[in-house]
């Protein structure tokens, strides 16, 4: 099979700005991730994701890269990058890098040369540049919109040419579209995934991996009638990943490839993960399922089935750096608008007890271990891109709130994270949901996190790929699994009422009930044997 070690792989994301600042300058690091590498280590993941490492101006927090092959000076150097895989190898844990081939910087080296080289110089062919409409090309060349909010194109320099040009980025002006038509962004890429491959990575997760190629003649959305054909998902993407994938597949130990992809069916989806391309896919209609017995069954059925028509083992995911923390998210609210922590908290532990016990990969995101909220960071210290692109009108504040640093201590300054200012705020309260507190309290959500991934580790059940009777009835979820020796099915309360059940042969359950009580409390989740 060759990717076993990934099969039921557990996988913590390491925002780096907000992990663990070691050099004092209010950003995390490398030294700081390698403080507290025992943290990891004992929350027993058995992979880490690290968002984009690269050098970067920092427009979009390193999704705009200038150089693919050193790391970004505020984090560290190349060495300490390569000492830090070696700290998680000696632990057994798996590395997965971030790697962004749909734009880079406009100070990458390629945009920069086509900008100061004059019109028409070779440089500009890895771009997207094109005449504009309307007099003297005033006007973009079409009406696409930047997933960041306003206009996807900016001005390209024109000097003696008739009409103004202009280039396309769709995210933000600081990260021109690549022209994935041209052979030197080919080779380019597949000398990075070498170069990070060579250096002993475990894989990479693909950033906007459905993105790449546009559609012919960059129609308009309202002639082409569905923006995200034109701009995204092409049928030439797929020639990409079955390159890469040969790359991956000459490594020993197996290496692995999981995509950001957004589809308008999941039949496109589909096509991402056949044999000969991307390993995994992540599932956002899961992750943006709400509150609902029969929206996760549904979700949950939809990634079996894909799972059974591609053979590519599904991934459970809740939070990542882009999304409302899920604490929030599935926090039921009181008369006053302010969460009900007490039902959220009993919500929050059977939602990992879900994912946990389903087949495939999970991945976790820092900060979630400790029941991180939303964090509601003031306008004039948001950092975003997206946020400043939005309309007077808007109410989306950007993926700041999520992205707040950890809190480690409870007696230092910044809860630990820092002793300086950190690039974002720590609300007040922060500190109480530090590491240092969590950690020796035995009901604490870290130790319940880590209690979780520990019984995964060891009851083959969990991990299982065996799963039967997915279903949903009076808003409760229930689905059993199986080994050659157990047989266990777990059934998740949906509703707002006590629901009773056979309490004789329970496993564990997620709230605080007394393990005699034979009612499943609203939001709990209990393993039974059966």
């Amino acid at each position: 099979m060759g990717h076993d070690r990934w099969d039921s792989a557990v996988v913590y994301q390491i925002y780096w700005r907000s992990f663990m600042d070691a050099n004092q300058d209010g950003i995390g690091d490398i030294a700081g991730l390698r403080a507290r590498i025992d943290h990891i280590h004992q929350l027993g993941v058995d992979a880490i994701w690290l968002n984009p490492t690269y050098p970067s101006p920092q427009g979009d927090h390193g999704y705009d890269v200038s150089d693919y092959f050193d790391v970004e000076p505020m984090f560290g150097s190349l060495e300490e990058f390569d000492r830090m895989i070696d700290d998680f190898h000696q632990r057994g844990i798996m590395v997965l890098m971030d790697i962004v081939p749909n734009h880079v910087s406009s100070q990458h080296e390629w945009f920069q040369s086509a900008l100061t080289e004059g019109a028409g110089n070779p440089s500009e062919e890895h771009f997207i540049i094109r005449d504009g409409t309307g007099p003297g090309g005033i006007n973009p060349p079409n009406d696409w919109v930047s997933i960041f909010g306003g206009p996807s194109w900016s001005p390209f320099p024109s000097s003696g040419r008739h009409l103004q040009r202009w280039y396309l980025h769709m995210f933000d002006p600081c990260q021109p579209d690549l022209n994935w038509h041209h052979t030197d962004v080919h080779e380019r890429f597949e000398n990075i995934l070498r170069f990070w491959l060579d250096r002993g990575v475990d894989g990479f997760r693909i950033d906007v991996a459905h993105g790449l190629f546009k559609a012919p003649g960059l129609p308009n959305r309202s002639g082409f009638g569905d923006n995200w054909s034109a701009c995204w998902d092409q049928p030439e993407v797929h020639d990409i990943y079955r390159k890469w994938r040969k790359i991956v597949d000459e490594y020993e130990p197996s290496r692995f490839l999981i995509g950001e992809i957004h589809t308008a069916t999941r039949e496109r989806l589909l096509e991402y993960l056949r044999a000969d391309q991307l390993h995994a896919a992540f599932d956002f209609s899961f992750l943006h399922q709400d509150w609902s017995s029969d929206g996760f069954r549904d979700r949950i059925g939809a990634n079996l089935d894909l799972w059974n028509d591609t053979g590519c083992l599904p991934v459970w995911t809740l939070s990542n750096h882009d999304e409302i923390r899920h604490w929030s998210r599935y926090a039921p609210l009181l008369a006053d608008r302010s969460p009900d922590g007490q039902v959220a908290n009993i919500r929050y532990r059977s939602l990992l007890a879900l994912i946990m016990a389903l087949p495939g990969r999970i991945f976790l995101y820092n900060g979630e271990e400790l029941a991180l909220p939303q964090a509601d960071v003031p306008d004039e210290d948001r950092q975003d891109p997206a946020f400043f692109r939005q309309t007077p009108d808007s109410d989306y504040k950007g993926r700041d709130g999520c992205r707040v640093p950890m809190p480690w201590d409870a007696n230092l300054p910044n809860a630990g994270f820092t002793n300086s200012e950190p690039w974002l705020p720590m609300p007040e309260g922060w500190h109480d949901y530090s590491v240092s507190i969590q950690h020796d309290d035995p009901n604490s959500m870290l130790n319940y996190y880590r209690s979780v991934i520990q019984r995964r580790r060891i009851e083959d059940w969990m991990k299982s790929d065996s799963i039967d009777e997915v279903e949903s009835s009076s808003d409760i979820l229930s689905f059993v699994k199986k080994t050659e020796n157990k047989r266990v099915r777990v059934l998740m309360n949906f509703s707002d009422s006590d629901f009773p059940f056979d309490n004789d042969n329970t496993i564990m359950r997620t709230s605080d009930s007394d393990i005699s009580d034979s009612f499943l409390r609203p939001g709990e989740l209990a393993y039974i044997e059966i």
